[in-house]
């Protein structure tokens, strides 16, 4: 590194070996920035009992890790001794017992999580945060959140030493599609939480054009302080990547990555290509990689029951093994539930899934991520929750594949590009500061 170069401190509480899609953006901005003239320090969390874990993108960085390791807070739903519900298998009346059981202790884990369960790791964050600022010296701060109690550390060492602070949103926080408070107190708290940390913030980085909008709207003042780096894909992920053409000779495989939860769920999806698979015998297998919880994870073990020939489930693999399992399909599947925010979502997994090149089946609302596929003409869109639609969609990409979006019309997303991206935004930063 550079004796010139600018110093930055990084607080994350999730990097390798933590692994998951956020993971992805902090590393390959991390990575990148050391060829900017920044040279970034880490601080993270030291948690063991984290999944999904993967050790292997370690290897990709060549900066100084501080970790502190994690605590858990006794819930208090573990106070009061309720778990999530039985095992085995209850009768219908017992089943009704655990479900109510199950909902009453996620209420009171939400009751207790402020801002979210992450709170505990923020006091010995802090305290090694500030002797790190006091023995090595920054030129500027970066925070990156979610979790959003990530930004009461780097909030902490702004009034504690006054150097430039830059925050950057994963995920919006109040004013996005997955704020679900449990009470008024809550969505206050959090409210006010959010308001001072944008305050001191120097500069705010958001992920999608659709999340600059709402924090313009929830903000006006931050507006000039606000820039969008988008997501995006390491071509150094690609280059040892086998990735076969779509041949339509076969059946064909359509491929997802990623978590189903909350209102990102496979229903549509599933029933569609049950119907499909009624009217042809060319309905692709549908490859799930990754986890899925409550509902979802009930309608994907349903669907698994009731037609097996249509799906491979994979369960949560390392980086690598997912983009080679990916590049082995033929179709691609993205999923954005439809609830209030979600036209802001501009998953991660996106700008990889144009990198393979595959045709994507997009079950979305209207919003950032459908404008960028249909911009691209990289597949197709249907409404998340109109299975019929979804089906229409699947077959006309059956029958017509569009081709792979020209790789310099994705140029702009590719990780090194966005970390020199970042970079100038840091200089601007410090400059402005003096």
């Amino acid at each position: 590194m550079s004796r010139d170069s600018r110093r930055v401190l990084l607080t994350a509480y999730h990097f390798p070996p933590l692994g998951g899609g956020g993971v992805l953006r902090v590393l390959k901005l991390a990575r990148y920035l050391s060829t900017t003239g920044w040279s970034p320090e880490v601080l993270c969390a030291e948690d063991p009992a984290y999944q999904p874990r993967d050790p292997a993108k370690l290897a990709e960085v060549d900066c100084p890790i501080f970790r502190v390791p994690a605590r858990r807070p006794p819930s208090l739903a573990r106070l009061l001794g309720l778990r999530r519900g039985g095992s085995g298998k209850p009768s219908p009346i017992r089943r009704e017992s655990n479900q109510t059981r199950t909902g009453l202790y996620q209420r009171l884990v939400a009751l207790g999580a402020l801002p979210d369960l992450y709170r505990p790791w923020v006091r010995p964050a802090r305290s090694a945060a500030a002797a790190l600022v006091n023995q090595r010296g920054y030129d500027l701060l970066w925070t990156t959140a979610p979790p959003f109690s990530t930004l009461l550390v780097g909030s902490h060492l702004k009034r504690l030493f006054g150097l430039p602070w830059v925050v950057d949103l994963r995920d919006c926080w109040t004013p996005g599609p997955f704020f679900a408070p449990p009470t008024t107190a809550h969505r206050a708290l959090h409210r006010r939480w959010e308001s001072r940390i944008l305050r001191a913030a120097d500069a705010v980085i958001v992920a999608t054009p659709g999340m600059a909008e709402l924090y313009r709207r929830a903000y006006p003042d931050l507006d000039r302080r606000l820039g969008v780096i988008t997501n995006g894909y390491d071509e150094a992920d690609f280059a040892d990547l086998s990735i076969p053409p779509t041949t339509g000779e076969g059946r064909r495989r359509i491929g997802y990555a990623g978590s189903f939860y909350g209102p990102r769920r496979p229903d549509a999806f599933l029933q569609a290509l049950a119907a499909v698979a009624e009217r042809r015998v060319d309905a692709p297998r549908f490859v799930q990689i990754g986890s899925a919880g409550g509902e979802a994870e009930a309608a994907l073990a349903a669907f698994a029951r009731s037609h097996p020939e249509l799906i491979e489930r994979r369960g949560g693999l390392p980086h690598d093994r997912t983009l080679a399992e990916l590049a082995a399909c033929d179709l691609l599947l993205l999923v954005i539930g439809r609830q209030p925010g979600a036209s802001s979502i501009l998953t991660g997994k996106l700008f990889e899934y144009l990198r393979l090149g595959k045709p994507l089946l997009a079950c979305c609302p209207p919003g950032d991520a459908a404008d960028l596929i249909e911009t691209l003409g990289a597949g197709v869109v249907a409404p998340p929750d109109d299975a019929s639609a979804v089906a229409r969609s699947l077959e006309s990409l059956l029958d017509k594949p569009p081709p792979p979006v020209p790789r310099e019309s994705i140029l702009p997303y590719e990780r090194s590009r966005l970390a020199a991206q970042t970079a100038r935004l840091f200089d601007e930063v410090v400059e402005e500061r003096g």
